[in-house]
């Protein structure tokens, strides 16, 4: 008896089939905008690899929230009936979570050796957790007793931090009739949205990843980088207080790790820890970065070997 796993981002999908020896087999990922449904993609990838159909178990995580049947992505034009996609694919059942969320099953067993510390963590106490995965959008969980919860805390609004970073939130309320939350610029479109503020360059020709990387060299682009990072330690700073996750912040995701390089932990650190009220218990918390592309399918075998078999 086989079970698909598939983490559905906003850009790309992430599939594989779990065998009955509890292995990952068939792992491949594609681009998520290449297909019009989801029943393309998943009749694509089992003919592509002739896995077998029969007795089919799914868990999927997918970038949207789970409220009824009706799926739909939020930041890309696609969407599913769950129901309908049992029934055609998953005889044994389909077990369905956000991306973020079956993430976060993950760190229920991530190797401890594999956590790149950010800043002064001696140990790891208890406590819940969060997972923070800027990418395509932002996503959060908490993790709470081994258990995930989906938010959608990237929605929340971005309150004026500094001078320099209001100006930027009040030419994006211009430009767009509201407020900048959290995702707006705290994403893949956020890079290049700041890089244009700044240098006044609507069309310029750096990809987000050039943008990132050339720092040394274009003021530009160091300027972005530091807005950036002072806009995410914020948001791990209020979430970690608003969801008392003492057992550590996690930051994965490709632009966490395209972002944040050793000689940027520690501006991260301080601005996380910057409050006069909380200061005490901001610096207790521990940081983590995880680069490991195969989150979601960590955190989906979580899920088939305690709660499924």
């Amino acid at each position: 008896m086989n079970t698909l796993v598939a983490d559905l981002g906003a850009t790309n999908a992430r599939l594989a089939i779990v065998n009955d020896s509890k292995d990952l087999i068939y792992k491949s990922s594609y681009i998520i905008a290449n297909f019009k449904t989801l029943e393309d993609l998943l009749h694509h990838y089992l003919s592509e690899f002739d896995a077998p159909r029969d007795n089919l178990l799914g868990i999927l995580g997918v970038a949207a929230p789970i409220i009824g049947n009706e799926i739909n992505f939020v930041n890309i034009d696609f969407s599913f009936n769950a129901k309908k996609i049992e029934k055609n694919f998953f005889p044994r059942g389909l077990r369905l979570f956000n991306d973020v969320q079956l993430q976060g099953y993950a760190l229920n067993n991530y190797p401890k050796d594999k956590l790149i510390s950010i800043g002064h963590n001696k140990n790891f106490p208890q406590g819940s957790k969060i997972l923070i995965t800027p990418g395509t959008g932002l996503g959060l969980s908490i993790l709470n007793n081994e258990k995930p919860i989906a938010t959608e805390a990237g929605h929340l609004n971005i309150p004026n931090i500094s001078d320099e970073i209001q100006n930027l939130l009040e030419n994006f309320k211009k430009e767009n009739k509201r407020i900048a939350t959290f995702e707006d610029l705290l994403s893949g479109k956020g890079i290049s949205y700041i890089y244009s503020f700044l240098s006044q360059e609507n069309d310029n020709n750096y990809s987000n990843e050039d943008i990132l990387n050339n720092a040394a060299d274009d003021a530009f682009c160091a300027e972005t980088k530091k807005i950036l990072i002072k806009i995410f330690a914020i948001f791990a700073q209020y979430t970690a207080l608003i969801t008392g996750s003492t057992g550590g912040v996690y930051l994965a995701g490709s632009l966490s790790e395209s972002l944040l390089k050793d000689n940027d932990f520690l501006e991260f650190r301080n601005i996380f820890e910057e409050s006069k009220k909380m200061d005490k218990l901001l610096s207790k918390i521990p940081v983590f970065l995880i680069k490991e592309k195969d989150l979601g399918f960590m955190g989906a075998l979580e899920v088939y070997k305690n709660e499924i078999i």
